[in-house]
């Protein structure tokens, strides 16, 4: 257009004052500031424990988790939006040292908490604790605390051995070499693959990737280890194998939360066991408390009316 003057960025940082550039330089200044005291405040939070009690690792008061699904009808029609709610007001507390089962139908929640203790998901409201820390506020030292396996996880890299696994994942928790070496031989043989270290994880069994999973989650030495279903998929013999590195991790004391849909495997949690049922907790107690009252209020009474088709010779009488 005629009379205008087209500004290159030479023209632009010719034509900025001195006083204008003592107002950017200012700006930039300030906003360095701000980031640095953002960082050292994070630093200073993330360092503080919130601790709820002397000797509780696990704290959930009135956690609650909701999810908005959309219905659909049809293939490009919307349905109404439902709120389906996964958690209503669990509370829960796990001392140090507690060996814990979570018990439950499928659908009742029990991945949802574990989900949320290892900071995968955030509550819709309540507060949790775990190790001493909230997880909204202090995630990353929640995260620093804890050791987690999932159900169907796919954490190994098949074309390591069990050996190099654990190295790769020490080396993630910023572990010391020498320090990672040490540890990755007392797991191995804490969990019975010592000798098979130098052996790909694409050539072991279904048993002892999950063991070896154990062994990952237990490398930075945590002091929670949260397990939902590690037996799930295995033969009676894996299942053997799994809980005998469970009772080795009982005895050094490691606080273990394990979520399970079978009571068989229920029946031998040591210290407590938690029933939920559709996003609650319905029984809290030892699994000889709680197997006692199931045999208490499980009686029938059967009782039959009318005439039997041996006798009558009908076959369409009612009994």
């Amino acid at each position: 257009m005629r009379g205008t003057r087209s500004w290159s960025p030479s023209t632009r940082k010719r034509a900025m004052t001195p006083r204008r550039r003592r107002q950017r330089l200012f700006q930039s200044s300030s906003r360095i500031a701000r980031i640095q005291t953002q960082i050292i405040l994070a630093f200073a939070l993330g360092s503080r424990q919130d601790s709820p009690g002397e000797g509780k690792m696990i704290v959930c008061e009135n956690v609650r988790k909701t999810y908005v699904v959309q219905e659909r009808r049809g293939l490009f029609r919307r349905g109404l939006r439902r709120t389906i709610e996964a958690l209503c007001g669990i509370d829960l507390e796990i001392r140090k040292g507690e060996f814990v089962g979570l018990l439950g139908p499928n659908g009742a929640g029990k991945t949802t908490l574990i989900k949320i203790l290892c900071t995968l998901l955030l509550p819709s409201s309540g507060r949790v604790y775990v190790a001493g820390f909230d997880v909204l506020e202090n995630p990353f030292q929640v995260r620093r605390k804890i050791g987690v396996v999932l159900s169907g996880e796919r954490t190994l890299y098949w074309k390591l051995t069990a050996w190099e696994n654990l190295l790769l994942f020490a080396g993630l928790y910023n572990i010391p070499k020498k320090e990672a070496r040490q540890r990755a031989a007392e797991l191995l043989e804490l969990v019975g693959l010592a000798s098979f270290a130098h052996v790909p994880a694409e050539k072991f069994s279904t048993g002892m990737r999950k063991r070896l999973a154990i062994a990952r989650a237990l490398m930075h030495n945590p002091t929670v280890l949260l397990l939902d279903e590690p037996t799930s998929g295995l033969d009676p013999h894996g299942v053997e194998e799994v809980w005998q590195v469970l009772r080795n991790l009982r005895e050094q004391g490691v606080t273990v939360l394990m979520a399970t849909h079978n009571m068989l495997e229920a029946e031998r949690v040591p210290t407590r066991l938690v029933i939920m049922d559709q996003g609650q907790i319905v029984a809290d107690g030892t699994p000889a408390e709680i197997i006692a009252q199931a045999h208490a209020e499980s009686k029938a009474a059967i009782i039959v009316r009318g005439k039997s088709p041996l006798t009558s010779g009908s076959p369409h009488t009612p009994y």
